[in-house]
């Protein structure tokens, strides 16, 4: 997601000012939230509803490293600041991470989010799917006709994500989102989009974003993926509900910067090929 202007612009409540300090740093490029740090600290301020998702998952015991939560209130939180190794992410740095959420997926189904679960978005319900679409079929963007038609009716994407056992979700996994303060150590950020649904859709997020963000390679992470989970799996359901997230992604996601007149080949390529391999299995 892209911090907006006006997300930058939000007054910073006394609470926030008085845990970070007078010397503040702004970040850009942060999602929903205005993004700052002092003092060892960082704060999101933000709408209410992003800002409470986050600080719940962050107040939950979750099975891989997130920055702790200091405070909290009503559309800021306020969080410990880890550091950052500015440097390329290897081959294994990159299959570590998605070991990270082979735990996640596998885990989540054995403790309890302690309500955290009521905030978590459900991008894969019929509503969801529909809330997700309905400015994009405001647009006028010729996709091919696969990807039309579901668009215009998102039924099989919806069952495909159905057939598949329900799991919490960071919602935007990619390495931009995973810092490494010290070799061997991951912290998970920005869980603004954190969400209940099939495992296989935060594997399409980072399939779809990390050979862009970063660069580097993606082959093999699937099965790297596949073999870290504990948990069984059904691998021909678990990858009709990675082309149906794929297909969502684009639709939701990649579809409005094709209107924009951004190049985009490849993208409606891969999205289009995982729309006919979802046709063919519905």
């Amino acid at each position: 997601m892209v911090c907006r202007r006006e997300d930058e612009e939000r007054a910073l409540p006394g609470a926030v000012t008085a845990l970070l300090g007078t010397e503040l740093v702004d970040h850009t490029g942060a999602g929903a939230c205005r993004v700052v740090s002092g003092g060892g600290l960082v704060a999101k301020v933000g709408p209410a509803e992003v800002v409470a998702r986050e600080a719940a998952l962050l107040d939950t015991h979750l099975p891989l490293i997130v920055p702790m939560l200091v405070d909290a209130g009503p559309g800021w939180l306020v969080m410990t600041a880890e550091a950052d190794e500015d440097g390329p992410w290897t081959d294994d740095d990159l299959r570590a991470a998605l070991s990270d959420l082979a735990r996640l997926h596998d885990e989540v189904q054995l403790f309890s989010l302690d309500g955290a679960d009521v905030l978590l978005r459900r991008p894969f319900s019929a509503d969801g799917v529909d809330a997700l679409l309905a400015p994009v079929r405001q647009l006028s963007v010729a996709l091919p006709d696969v990807l039309a038609d579901l668009l215009d009716d998102p039924t099989p994407i919806v069952e495909a994500a159905a057939a598949e056992p329900e799991t919490v979700l960071h919602g935007d996994p990619w390495p931009g989102n995973v810092l490494r303060p010290a070799p061997g150590r991951r912290v998970w950020v920005d869980w603004e989009m954190a969400s209940l649904g099939p495992a296989a859709a935060d594997i399409a997020s980072w399939l779809g974003q990390t050979r862009w963000h970063t660069g580097a390679p993606t082959d093999g992470h699937l099965e790297a993926y596949l073999a870290a989970r504990s948990m069984p799996i059904v691998e021909a359901r678990f990858e009709r509900a990675l082309d149906a997230a794929t297909v969502l992604w684009f639709l939701a996601y990649d579809v409005p910067h094709l209107a924009a007149g951004e190049a985009a080949e490849t993208l409606v390529r891969t999205a289009g090929a995982a729309a006919e391999r979802l046709r063919a299995t519905s």
